[in-house]
């Protein structure tokens, strides 16, 4: 419940300053594109059905010819649609956030300066900002390929191994499509790749109910799609500035714990060391 409280707060919070003075304004470049990439990303995903499927009717010596069963090419052609339009759809959001990488640091910016009153001194050349977007883009990606084949595979097992596989699967993969809305103000932080990483993995629930909710607003008809990764960007900013917080807290009160227990005297210094009895007719030297 913690995870779902925290991601609602981070959108609410997001949804407030999106619709904020100038904010879309800023960013009507990757909005823009956006909205090209959404019909470009149905086009390939339909052009990438119609060829898989002519590439086995020319393996089978078909070449369109099916008689009365001309039904069967349309059938495979929709259902391949929507296996490779579900892949398109699960990287949608991590290929969108690289519109959207020159400008996370005026994002941030912004965001700071209105929760905190201060912004973080933070130089990178856009290059660093975006080679390090690609190798979380990759990561997430090649992962999602992987999990869908781990479901195909678990899918041979009848019944029990399709299900057990969606139940591990499915927070796995939102985990994966988090993962790239969050990192990158770590990386603003001044936190390493695996530095950054250690901290989302031990936030996995959160990170992976921040991803599913992001996911559901995709789903919105034509303003989910264009608008849900802008929401998931500047909310992730938001909860990694809480995540970030929350680190930076634990670490005084782990000193002050520290501070409050006696402290250990060395050797030569402790009372029972020094307090030796003298023998009578005996100089303690």
């Amino acid at each position: 419940m913690n995870a779902l409280k925290v991601t609602l707060s981070a959108y609410e919070q997001a949804h407030k300053f999106i619709w904020g003075d100038g904010f879309l304004k800023m960013l009507s470049v990757p909005l823009l594109l956006t909205v090209l990439y959404f019909p470009v990303m149905v086009g390939a995903c339909y052009a990438s059905a119609a060829m898989v499927v002519e590439f086995f009717e020319g393996q089978l010596g078909l070449d369109g010819d099916y008689g009365g069963w001309a039904w069967v090419e349309w059938l495979l052609e929709i259902i391949l649609f929507f296996g490779i339009g579900a892949l398109g759809l699960l990287t949608y959001r991590t290929v969108v956030l690289l519109f959207y990488s020159l400008y996370l640091d005026r994002i941030a910016e912004r965001v700071e300066k209105a929760i905190t009153g201060d912004v973080i001194e933070c130089k990178r050349p856009p290059s660093q900002i975006l080679k390090r977007m690609l190798v979380v883009a990759i990561i997430t990606i090649l992962g999602t390929v992987l999990m869908l084949m781990i479901e195909l595979g678990a899918n041979l097992v009848p019944l029990i191994g399709g299900l057990v596989a969606l139940a591990l699967i499915i927070p796995c993969e939102m985990f994966l499509t988090g993962i790239g809305f969050v990192d990158p103000y770590f990386d603003r932080a001044g936190l390493s790749g695996m530095e950054s990483f250690r901290v989302m993995r031990r936030r996995f629930f959160t990170i992976a109910v921040f991803s599913a909710v992001g996911g559901l607003i995709l789903l919105i008809p034509i303003f989910g799609w264009i608008l849900a990764p802008t929401y998931s960007v500047v909310a992730g900013v938001i909860l990694a500035m809480n995540i970030q917080t929350e680190t930076q807290n634990a670490l005084p009160e782990a000193k002050s714990a520290n501070a409050t227990a006696p402290p250990l005297l060395p050797p030569e210094a402790s009372p029972t060391k020094n307090k030796r009895e003298t023998k009578p007719g005996k100089s303690e030297y």
